[in-house]
């Protein structure tokens, strides 16, 4: 087996997420600011979150009694509250179930079913919706036999009737005591949900080790430069989830540890974010994709304050020249590529401050992670210089999925061996390059081509309605989705069909109905159906006429069904929310 690797680090197993909180990787005082948000205006000090997070710990250990290794969903925006919660979750010898307080009951419910949390932390104000998600999760265990007994709910920031609250109802006069473990290999640290490419969540488990290692990993990478990047004076506005991984190992534990501060919006708007860079005098970016685009295509950058831009971080991107030579031009940042995921408690590869990749290219392997290429589907190794399925090994690779034996058996297929289902290339220096994922490619002639290595040219239509209000916009969707079901189910021809939004704000309320055909003639068939023709009044009807909008998307496998979880987290800078999935033959209602 070829393996590659960058370098070797030594991580300790012994030292867990709540000893990290109390050591730092740099000389800072407990007065050195760490944390603020948006929504209750709070900021915290590192000496203070140590001391709040311990408290909290006290009082959840004394009044609940929770058993070790405890699961606690926590459903709340990017806060103060919720670095405090985690860290005070985790003292307690609790796991963290971190989820998305902005989703839908039916979309939190398969969340609860798959970590199957013992206690609930839920934002005050969506309290009501987790209720509903726990109804609906029973209902999804009982169906598949899944034994749970429904948890007790705690609300925070706001208080909810009839709940006790965190932190009036449980802060305690003195701190619990600090953990220690031997091997903190094996002692879960969160289960967080990871919606792959079956359209189901998974649930990730995440160790001490792992986290731990992702930070050290991160700052051994950042330290021959100089530490550029991750450093005591380092400023970031911290907008995406704080329950994905991609926003998580950074405020959570890197922040602490390097004495980093992360300003927490709990809801993004561009202006708004511009307003903050300016007063945090942000040095760090988040290349989110909608947001990278933005910024290049914005004034912002021009109306606040940018000046301490140093460098943004960017994964899955598709910058063309131009668009890049215009971000870039808009202030004093370098541009740094990253890949991560779920399973990898955040990083796998970074580029390097002052290094310079050429177009694909992700960076190089983490300190202490080796990397595998093997032919799809089996375990030998692709030629040298070829693409293969990316597996790897680490300390900050996750041991597997919780309560599903069948997804490890997929994606362990060696032990130790993580197969990430990334078509990928890695160069002698260890940088990689991300090709595309094994289920997409295409089979032509006894080759896997990847779509992202060509130009794949399909015929999809997407009308752009704009409507007046979301009230409108949902009664748009339902409209749709009775016609499109009329017309696809069974429907020759027809690929795929969906309803989405735009990441964009300024374009919140347009309606993007995607449809793929596989050629033109079902295109006019489909055109022709009489449930078609009665759809397309009712929209000049209730919504008034647009002229249909071509764009060319990547063509994803025809068993790819997005739920909203995945098309939020999905690269592409356009697509946020799948009202209906995608199904071949028709459409999911």
């Amino acid at each position: 087996m070829k393996i590659y690797k960058s370098s070797d680090i030594n991580i300790p197993r012994d030292l867990n997420l709540t000893e990290l909180l109390h050591t730092t990787a740099f000389p800072i005082p407990e007065s050195h600011l760490i944390a603020s948000d948006s929504l209750t205006n709070r900021s915290t000090t590192l000496g203070e979150l140590r001391d709040r997070a311990g408290r909290l710990a006290k009082g959840l250990y004394d009044q609940l009694n929770p058993p070790d290794q405890a699961r606690w969903a926590i459903v709340l925006p990017n806060s103060v509250d919720f670095l405090e919660i985690f860290h005070a979750i985790l003292w307690t010898g609790g796991v963290v179930c971190p989820v998305n307080h902005a989703l839908r009951y039916s979309e939190i419910g398969p969340g609860l079913a798959v970590a199957r949390p013992h206690f609930v932390v839920a934002y005050g104000p969506v309290v009501h919706v987790v209720e509903q998600a726990l109804d609906f999760a029973a209902e999804m265990l009982v169906k598949e036999k899944g034994s749970w007994t429904r948890p007790r709910v705690i609300s925070i920031v706001l208080p909810a009737p009839g709940l006790k609250h965190i932190s009036s109802d449980f802060i305690a006069a003195t701190r619990l005591p600090v953990p220690h473990f031997d091997d903190t290999s094996i002692r879960l640290a969160s289960i967080h949900l990871s919606s792959g490419t079956t359209g189901q969540p998974k649930g990730v488990e995440l160790t001490h080790q792992n986290f731990v290692a992702n930070v050290l990993q991160l700052l051994a990478f950042d330290a021959p430069g100089g530490h550029k990047m991750f450093h005591p004076a380092a400023r970031t506005v911290a907008f995406t989830p704080w329950a994905h991984i991609a926003n998580t190992t950074a405020p959570l534990f890197l922040g602490p540890y390097a004495g980093m501060l992360h300003h927490a919006m709990p809801v993004y708007n561009l202006e708004q974010f511009a307003r903050l860079v300016g007063s945090v005098q942000a040095t760090s970016f988040q290349g989110v994709p909608s947001v990278v685009l933005a910024l290049g295509d914005s004034d912002v950058t021009a109306k606040y304050d940018f000046s301490a831009a140093r460098v943004i971080a960017v994964g899955g991107v598709p910058l063309k020249k131009a668009q890049l030579e215009k971000l870039l031009a808009r202030a004093p940042w370098r541009l740094c590529q990253a890949y991560g995921m779920t399973e990898a408690a955040g990083y796998v590869a970074y580029q390097e401050y002052d290094e310079v990749l050429y177009d694909g290219c992700t960076g190089k392997l983490l300190p202490g992670i080796e990397a595998c290429l093997k032919q799809e589907g089996g375990v030998e190794d692709v030629p040298d210089g070829e693409t293969g399925e990316l597996w790897l090994r680490g300390p900050n690779i996750s041991r597997g999925y919780a309560f599903d034996a069948e997804a490890n058996e997929r994606a362990f297929p060696m032990p130790g061996w993580y197969n990430t289902g990334d078509v990928c290339r890695i160069d002698e220096q260890g940088r990689v390059s991300i090709v595309g994922r094994t289920k997409d490619l295409i089979k032509y002639k006894g080759f896997q081509v990847s779509p992202a290595e060509l130009e794949v040219k399909r015929k999809f239509v997407i009308a752009i309605v704009p409507t007046a209000s979301v009230a409108k916009r949902d009664e748009f969707i339902n409209e749709l989705a009775k016609s499109a079901h009329e017309a696809q189910v069974n429907e020759d021809g027809t690929l795929k069909y969906a309803v989405l939004t735009s990441r964009d704000i300024a374009r919140e309320t347009d309606i993007w109905v995607v449809e793929e055909y596989v050629n033109e003639a079902a295109f006019d068939h489909h055109m022709s159906l009489p449930s078609v023709n009665a759809m397309r009044a009712w929209m000049g009807e209730n919504v008034g006429p647009k002229p249909p909008t071509m764009h060319i998307l990547t063509y994803p496998s025809d068993s790819f069904q997005f739920s909203r979880q995945q098309v939020n987290e999905h690269t592409d800078p356009w697509i946020i929310i799948a009202e209906l999935n995608y199904m071949v033959g028709g459409v999911g209602l």
